[in-house]
């Protein structure tokens, strides 16, 4: 990563950043129950084979990263091309960055991304993927990034330093994941 406000805390393996995606969302009922209405058994199978498996989160070379002014990095990173997202959000595009993201009406209006540019969880880890080419994919982390994107646009007062677990890549691209991947 050529930038200076990102800086290697030390490398790790992916299953410890799939602890800390399991973390963000595996033992919420709302997220183990979608799991099991795309037919999945449960929350870590739906992340791995629906996710993790599709985009070679095992074979990407994974570490902990401190970013500086995170709000601002985020900006120009890709939302992931998940497929409830490029039909809600991305207006049938495969992705968008957050920036396109932060100025759309349905983002700015989201319950969950609204609180969030005023009490940021702090503590939580976004999971992203850099591609062969430099780009970034948020696979984890998606509400989280549009806040910060938010509170970029607008000036507010951004946390100055996060943790983000960020997989080097030597994929191309990604392909589209999400609904009912089980098959």
């Amino acid at each position: 990563m050529n930038d200076e406000r990102i800086k290697l805390i030390r490398q790790c393996e992916w299953e410890e950043v799939f602890l800390e995606w399991y973390k963000n969302e595996g033992e919420k009922q709302g997220w183990i129950d979608l799991a099991r209405e795309r037919g999945f058994a449960s929350w870590a199978d739906w992340r791995l084979k629906g996710y993790a498996e599709r985009f070679g989160c095992r074979e990407a070379d994974w570490g902990f990263y401190e970013i500086s002014d995170p709000a601002e990095v985020v900006v120009n990173w890709f939302g992931g091309p998940f497929r409830t997202w490029i039909e809600k959000y991305y207006e049938g595009k495969k992705t968008k960055t957050f920036s396109e993201l932060a100025v759309q009406p349905e983002i700015i209006n989201h319950g969950g991304i609204k609180s969030m540019t005023v009490d940021y969880p702090k503590n939580s880890i976004i999971t992203a993927l850099q591609l062969a080419d430099g780009s970034v994919f948020v696979i984890d982390g998606s509400h989280r990034s549009c806040a910060l994107a938010m509170m970029a646009k607008k000036k507010n007062s951004a946390p100055k330093k996060l943790i983000f677990a960020i997989g080097k890549s030597k994929l191309r691209e990604l392909p589209p994941a999400g609904k009912n991947t089980s098959k």
